[in-house]
């Protein structure tokens, strides 16, 4: 398994903005589809420039905890001005190259430990990064979240 993580971003891009809603992290064959909320969505529509500020601590969390980033946008509605296209070829098929040589551990826990099933997942960086997955709109269950989230980022 090599320390590289795909990162497919899935948005709409309409009137000049990309709004994200999903982002699946996958690693080998196994993936992990991360709903944002709402609140999520709108930070990177504050900024025009910003774009990637809904995501930009999990990314943080990956490249400084030892993964390479390939990260794929994909439009689901598009508006195909010319800010789509420019923004598709500055941020499309791009790769971060991680901060360290070696996998950091990455803290992931339940946001509510007496009751798992009805928690958000928060996961830190050693260097204290933080990121909610917030996993009411997921269709699978915050333990198999979890669970699945332990093996893409090689945690016991």
């Amino acid at each position: 398994m090599e320390n590289k993580i795909n990162l497919k971003i899935e948005g709409d891009h309409e009137f000049g903005l990309f709004s994200m809603f999903v982002v699946e992290v996958k690693r080998d064959n196994i993936s992990l589809p991360i709903f944002l909320t709402a609140e999520q969505t709108n930070l990177g529509l504050e900024d025009p420039d910003e774009a990637f500020e809904p995501i930009m601590e999990l990314l943080n969390i990956l490249l400084e905890s030892g993964f390479s980033v390939h990260q794929t946008i994909e439009i689901v509605n598009g508006d195909e001005s010319e800010q789509q296209h420019e923004f598709i070829s500055n941020f499309d098929n791009r790769i971060d190259e991680a901060w360290n040589s070696e996998i950091q551990q990455i803290n992931i826990r339940f946001s509510n430990l007496e009751d798992p099933q009805n928690s958000n997942i928060e996961l830190e960086s050693i260097g204290g990064h933080n990121f909610i997955i917030y996993t009411e709109n997921n269709e699978i269950s915050p333990v198999e979240i979890m669970n699945k989230l332990k093996v893409i980022f090689k945690q016991n």
